[in-house]
């Protein structure tokens, strides 16, 4: 009796640490290189933390294009790496990340809630699929990561983050 109980809880082991990878091979996101956009002596900084995917790869793109003519330093990385930022370098930041269950990542929501006087400055893309996400004095966008989307999404943290670097309303 008891080495059937064993081989049922290696059995159902094994099938979840099965079911594990492969929803971490299909779900997980692509860890995101640093890299940089014009002069970083520049007056004007932007920082844009992201995860990588096909969506959110084509977004920065997107919204480092539109700027490419302008005098701002952009510089990304990856949004694991929020807690190296030093907020305050930055005249804006432009996160853009998977939400699980409604809420942000731990790292995130802990740079959020370690910066309380500095959330004017946060842009937050959310790709959950629903428009109710809410954090508290943070301007959080929340969508489905549809590739043909990238346009729409572009143009909603182009002015937001116009309105922060501008101080105009657009």
């Amino acid at each position: 009796m008891k080495y059937t109980i064993k081989i049922i809880l290696l059995s159902v082991s094994v099938l979840f640490a099965g079911f594990w990878a492969w929803y971490e091979y299909t779900y997980s996101m692509d860890t995101v290189i640093p890299f940089e956009v014009h002069n970083p002596n520049l007056e004007t900084k932007v920082l844009i933390a992201s995860q990588g995917s096909k969506f959110k790869d084509s977004l920065v793109k997107s919204i480092l294009k539109y700027y490419q003519k302008d005098d701002i330093y952009f510089k990304v990385i990856d949004a694991y790496t929020l807690f190296t930022v030093d907020i305050d370098k930055w005249d804006g930041l432009i996160i853009i990340n998977s939400w699980e269950y409604g809420s942000p990542p731990r790292n995130v929501k802990k740079f959020i809630k370690n910066h309380p006087d500095q959330v004017g400055k946060l842009i937050i893309l959310s790709t959950v699929g629903s428009s109710n996400i809410l954090l508290k004095d943070v301007d959080v966008i929340s969508g489905e990561s549809i590739i043909e989307k990238t346009p729409e999404y572009t143009k909603i943290v182009v002015e937001r983050l116009n309105r922060i670097l501008y101080k105009e309303n657009y």
